[in-house]
């Protein structure tokens, strides 16, 4: 090294000698001060009261009606029904029943949104947007619920707050994920309930006695995210099955995992297996929601038809903020045109609507019904994905793109994730695999199966975020920043 050289790298070194030594003596403070959790505390309990301070008046539509019309039948006539109507409606299937369940509680505690009336939704301004108040306060204190719910998850994984504390800040700051909570839909609840769940499989899995009512509540806690968001039907499944077959190859592990795996499946099975029966007496058919699989393939398979062009104009077009106005700069009109969701003839319009009028065509030309229509229709979407599956997995990574720019921090959390991910699988750590398997399930499942809005991902952005905690308890304990709390 030259004598130049040594010259301007001492300061360096030395500076950050001393950035170091002030970062141990923070750490170890933060760590060790009593007045940090209440001064966490105080600042979740801000958080929730500016995101409420926030709340803007609304005109309810599109999912938001489903879910009022679903909580008003709940409340005004004891029976399930997304039937958009004041009068008495039969039961009826409609969308997942955890959310309006919710609302109809809502509605019995406040007068103004008990009084509420799906003839509201037909004609603007006919009710007053306040009545929705307390739904959209709510969502604001979900936020703050799921933020706490990280932090006690961190928390009992490292035994540190540093890394608690930035796991639940990546989760309650996130304001581009934020940004619509005052809209009456259920992706709050979810997130909440993800991050719950979370918790609930940590405290059940370092219970050294494997405590069976701790593993109830697991199961409780996925049906509760179940009634939620449907999609976690298909990851209970899964997981059940992974750790079913881990327990018949690992003999040692047999012994503590079936009696946990088989209360919580238990759990699980009981309230989702009777609202599945209460459905088939309905329709006669076993379905957990109303019949919106097909719509939802319908949209994700037309991208199967994207050109090339179209192929790399969807990275651009979709990248958040900047990315429409570049593609249209970059691309021809006639290759971005069909990725406007408005657009006639679009990607939308054909997947969504076009749908419809595949079933009507069904119906009309081979007299079937709704039900053997949506059956058969199904079966050819299905058919069109199983014929090109190479086409369908290289149009997964566009659509998977489109949905992560939810997460305000995605350029960040994702790397991160998929490191930690990564990681977790080579040091065979079931515990890291199963919490952040949750979120990874969520990122691939809806990219492979819909169109991918970017709402879709909100369920995903917990486990992104305790990917991050996890990763600065590891930092922090390469660099021997501070002493684990209550060590």
């Amino acid at each position: 090294m030259t004598t130049t050289a040594l010259f301007h790298a001492r300061p360096i070194r030395k500076g950050w000698i001393l950035l170091s030594t002030a970062l141990i003596a923070l750490s170890r403070r933060v760590e060790t001060h009593r007045f940090i959790p209440w001064a966490a505390l105080f600042g979740l309990v801000l958080v929730v009261l500016g995101y409420g301070l926030s709340i803007r008046p609304i005109q309810p539509t599109a999912d938001s009606i489903s879910y009022l019309s679903g909580a008003y039948h709940l409340h005004a006539h004891g029976v399930y029904s997304g039937a958009p109507t004041d009068d008495v409606a039969p039961p009826s299937i409609g969308r997942e029943p955890g959310y309006p369940l919710v609302l109809a509680m809502l509605m019995r505690i406040d007068p103004a949104f008990g009084g509420f009336r799906p003839s509201c939704l037909m004609q603007a301004n006919l009710c007053d947007s306040a009545i929705y108040r307390i739904p959209q306060w709510v969502n604001a204190v979900l936020i703050g619920v799921s933020g706490l719910a990280l932090f006690a998850t961190l928390h009992r994984l490292t035994r540190r707050r540093i890394p608690s504390l930035l796991g639940a800040l990546y989760l309650v700051a996130n304001l581009q994920m934020h940004k619509g909570f005052y809209d009456i839909i259920s992706d709050p609840l979810a997130v909440s309930l993800v991050a719950i769940l979370l918790w609930l499989l940590v405290r059940a899995w370092q219970s050294p006695d494997s405590s069976l009512l701790r593993w109830a509540w697991v199961g409780l806690g996925a049906a509760a995210l179940t009634f939620t968001k449907a999609i976690f039907l298909y990851f209970a499944l899964v997981g059940l099955a992974c750790a079913a077959l881990v327990g018949l190859f690992h003999p040692i592990a047999r012994r503590r995992l079936f009696p946990a795996l088989l209360v919580a499946a238990l759990t699980f099975a009981a309230p989702i297996g009777g609202w599945v029966m209460r459905n088939t007496s309905i329709i006669g058919v076993p379905v957990f929601t109303d019949l919106r699989s097909g719509i939802a393939l319908s949209t994700r398979e037309v991208f199967n038809h994207m050109s090339a062009e179209q192929y790399a104009a969807a990275f651009v077009y979709w990248t958040r903020g900047f990315g429409d106005g570049l593609a249209k700069r970059l691309f021809a009109p006639e290759v971005i045109a069909p990725f406007d969701l408005g657009q006639p003839g679009g990607f939308y319009d054909e997947g969504q609507n076009g749908y419809g009028r595949r079933l009507a065509t069904l119906e009309q030309a081979e007299g079937l019904s709704e039900l053997a229509a949506v059956k058969q229709l199904d079966r050819q979407l299905i058919n069109a994905i199983l014929d090109r599956p190479l086409i369908h997995l290289a149009t997964t990574l566009p659509v998977l793109y489109r949905g992560i720019w939810i997460d305000e921090f995605i350029v960040v959390g994702l790397p991160v994730f998929m490191i930690v991910l990564i990681g977790a699988v080579r040091r065979r750590d079931a515990l890291t695999i199963t919490l952040l398997g949750l979120g990874a399930f969520n990122l691939l499942f809806y990219a492979l199966i819909s169109l991918n809005i970017t709402r879709y991902q909100m369920t995903a952005v917990p486990c992104i975020a305790l990917a991050c905690g996890l990763a600065a308890h590891r930092w922090l304990n390469r660099h021997g920043f501070g002493q684990r709390a209550g060590e």
